[in-house]
């Protein structure tokens, strides 16, 4: 390879222009003139950063080297490689360049830094280096590029891992997939409750029922042991009226049927008078049966028969009916309003412990007052309070029952509104029939029509009582029929005996046990309902729990951003299989698994720091073993148990072995007093590691670093390897072994270019002139203070 460097320098500071194209080359100059800089330069161009442990030395090659060019040819590989450095752009602190370092040309076309690596790696051994200070190195840079890592990329990655599990753990979590077991199980025993209170109200319902009617058959049965004989004798004496009045009814149809007969001029006049005789019956009976209707309504609906009578009470009820109506539902809702006013005010109260009483809770608007946590709670309590008041004695089944005699009402006064109608048009055609049987009786001869005209008043008197007495014999009737339901006292009496065994409960004490299981109805009822409430809480958590599991189910299986997650843990794409509960426990192994996921992060990155920082005084321990021991610690511990193994791998090189341990075996490292121990000619030998630093071992130790190199794997194509600041260790002797093993080892390596950096020993007028290439040397110095010409002794 040939490379050549056009560098803009300033404040002293020099770079060599050419190293020429001989695979194994020495380079002899003046001290000062650029030999080593030339190589670090090289090294950044190649990724390398060879001032990492030095950064007052960076500083001062960053700022005093303005601009270079560095051209290399005769490659492996590629036909050239060119670099247009730009050092204004490089970091104020040592690291890898990357991009930073400039413009990059492979065969004339535009590439990447890091492109180079492939064709070709540039390697700086110093003959001054010992195996501490090497060792020192290797942990410093260790130590930088973990330290590096952690800092700029480390930390970063760490937190945006962090944030996405995060995101992931808390879409897990705000579904809260733990309580479901618990809301289930809060379900199901909310659900068995509320069967009991079920089953129990049922139950006194139907007991309150057997004894409601129990006391109402109990009280018609007093009544019809008190009044009931009366009332039967008037009925009795009424009836027996109206069958005298049907008699003298009858009587007198007789007696005007005869005078009429004896009477008419002709046989026509008779038949037309018969006609309307039997007319005016028929439409008396039937305006009798239409009063008897009318009274019978009247005293169902309690009300007295007359049009503005009936049309007041059926206004007044249907008011009733709509205020009962209103009130059912507040009645039934009233213990879950009041369970849940409850639970508002222990919440409320919880935050006024927590001084949060004058925080507003609900802002003011136009139409609405602003809310603070003291009146609300306040407000609940007024409010439970009226509804306490609200709810009736009875319940809601008495308001049940109250309704339904008010219908009942209704339903008669109905009817009545009906037969008021009936009645009235029943009225018109009896005076219609009255009218036609006086024109029929027109005819008569004056006795005659006199004595009919008698007759037939005397026959609407009689039906006039009739009514009357048919009315109040309805009226008697139907109020005996309300009193004993039609039953006599016996059939009374064995009702109420049924009726209390049905109930359990003594004839005699069947009133005091009704409102004893009324106040337990009450009770249940309310039970119940707040049993129907929790219970339809608890389902309702229920099914908006089981809904929030699956949509985060639905998420983790669908999301195309979480499909890293499905790959890591594939039964993720199984989890819409599985009923509610099974999700449920999936999600929480999952949540845990992510938590521990983000500790284990955590806990590495912390590690990672604390490695980074165990390396960095291990490597300051060896530089100056003088200074204070590294102190105890498991990261420290474990830093020197690496020194230990990299110090056992590096010696095993039988090169090493042979130069520093006289071809020893066993060599150990103790990694807290960094004593190096091994077994030579069957003896046990111990050396500190800061012992290895006599320059009487630099040529087997530079021997054994160069063979380290040809074990490692080749990455790129050529290597340019420096062998620097040899001549205040080797003798003639020695740098002649070194040439020979140099030049027997390029044999095998055709690709690296070994460069020998030697110090100028002699000066230009030292030189002889014996030959052509002593005068070329004296030329070369001349010119540019140092002289390049392949390396041999």
């Amino acid at each position: 390879m040939r490379i050549t460097i056009e560098a803009d320098c300033r404040r002293g500071l020099r770079i060599l222009e050419e190293i020429p194209d001989i695979s194994l080359c020495r380079i002899e100059g003046y001290n000062g003139i650029g030999k080593s800089n030339a190589i670090k330069l090289l090294r950044l161009c190649t990724g390398d950063q060879p001032f990492t442990d030095d950064e007052p030395s960076w500083r001062t090659f960053r700022s005093q080297l303005v601009r270079a060019r560095i051209h290399i040819t005769g490659l492996e590989g590629a036909e050239d490689i060119e670099w247009d450095v730009e050092p204004h752009r490089w970091p104020e602190s040592p690291e890898p360049l990357g991009d930073l370092l400039g413009v990059v040309r492979i065969d004339g076309r535009p590439a990447r830094p890091r492109d180079v690596i492939t064709l070709l790696r540039v390697y700086h051994i110093l003959a001054a280096d010992t195996p501490v200070s090497v060792l020192a190195d290797r942990v410093f840079v260790a130590h930088k590029q973990v330290s590096d890592w952690v800092t700029v990329k480390g930390d970063d990655r760490q937190e945006q891992i962090d944030l996405l599990l995060g995101d992931l753990q808390r879409k897990i979590t705000d579904c809260l997939p733990a309580q479901l077991p618990n809301e289930l199980a809060t379900a199901r025993a909310a659900n068995k409750l509320l069967q009991e209170r079920s089953r129990q109200l049922e139950a006194t319902k139907q007991r309150v029922e057997l004894i409601d009617a129990a006391v109402r058959v109990a009280d018609r049965l007093e009544q019809v042991r008190g009044r009931g004989p009366e009332m039967d004798a008037k009925l009795q004496q009424l009836q027996e009226q109206i069958n005298e009045i049907d008699t003298q009814r009858q009587d007198l149809d007789h007696q005007i049927a005869g005078a009429s007969a004896q009477q008419h001029k002709n046989e026509t006049a008779e038949r037309e008078f018969d006609k309307a005789q039997k007319h005016l019956i028929r439409q008396e009976k039937a305006l009798r049966q239409v009063e008897i209707d009318l009274q019978t309504l009247a005293a169902q609906a309690a009300v007295s028969p007359q049009q503005e009578h009936v049309a007041s009470m059926r206004a007044t009820l249907g008011r009733r009916l709509d205020e009962l109506s209103q009130q059912l539902p507040q009645v039934h809702a009233t213990p879950l309003l009041t369970e849940l006013l409850k639970n508002l005010t222990t919440r409320l109260a919880a935050a006024e412990q927590r001084d949060l009483g004058e925080s507003v809770l609900i802002d003011a608007t136009s139409q609405t007052l602003e809310w603070t946590v003291s009146s609300l709670k306040d407000a609940c309590l007024r409010q439970i309070e009226l509804l306490s008041q609200r709810t009736p004695s009875e319940g809601a089944e008495e308001l049940t029952r109250e309704i339904e005699r008010v219908r009942t009402r209704l339903d008669a006064l109905a009817q009545a509104t009906q037969k008021i109608t009936d009645l009235e048009l029943a009225q018109r055609n009896f005076q219609r029939a009255e009218e036609r049987l006086r024109k029929a009786a027109s005819d008569l001869p004056e006795q005659a029509a006199r004595t009919l005209d008698d007759l037939m008043k005397a026959r609407n008197s009689l039906d006039e009582r009739g009514r009357a007495v048919q009315a109040e014999h309805a009226t008697l009737s139907q109020t005996r029929a309300l009193l004993s339901g039609g039953l006599t006292e016996d059939a009374l009496t064995a009702e109420l005996l049924g009726l209390c065994r049905q109930a359990d409960v003594d004839v005699m004490r069947v009133r005091g046990r009704l409102d004893d299981e009324r106040s337990e109805l009450a009770e249940l009822t309310r039970r119940e309902a707040q049993a129907a409430q929790q219970a339809e809480m608890a389902q309702q958590a229920v099914n908006e729990r089981t809904l929030n599991v699956a949509d985060t189910v639905q998420f983790l299986v669908t999301e195309p951003n979480l499909s890293w997650l499905r790959r890591a843990i594939p039964s993720v794409q199984t989890f819409s299989h599985l009923d509610a509960q099974a999700q449920a426990e999936e999600l929480v192994k999952l949540g845990d698994r992510i938590e521990n996921s983000r500790n284990t992060i955590r806990t590495a990155t912390s590690a990672l720091q604390g490695v980074g920082a165990a390396l960095g005084e291990l490597a300051e321990h060896l530089r100056r073993p003088s200074r204070q021991p590294v102190r105890d610690s498991a990261v420290n511990s474990a830093a020197r148990l690496w020194l230990a193994e990299e110090v056992h791998r590096w010696f095993e090189s039988d090169l090493v072995r042979k130069a520093l341990f006289d071809g020893g075996k066993d060599i150990v490292l103790d990694p807290k007093q960094l004593m190096v121990s091994w077994t030579a000619n069957g003896e046990k030998r111990q050396r500190p590691l800061s012992a290895f630093s006599s320059g009487q071992q630099a040529f087997a130790y530079t021997q054994a670093q160069v063979a380290r190199l040809d074990r490692e794997e080749v990455s790129s194509a050529n290597r340019l390897i420096a062998l620097d600041e040899f001549g205040a260790f080797l003798d003639g002797e020695r740098m002649t072994d070194l040439a020979k093993y140099l030049a027997t080892r390029q044999e095998s390596a055709p690709h690296d270019q070994v460069l020998v950096i030697l110090p100028l020993e002699v000066s230009p007028g030292g030189i002889p002139d014996a030959d052509a290439a002593s005068a070329h040397r004296r030329q070369q110095l001349r010119q540019r203070g140092y002289f390049a010409e392949a390396f041999q002794l």
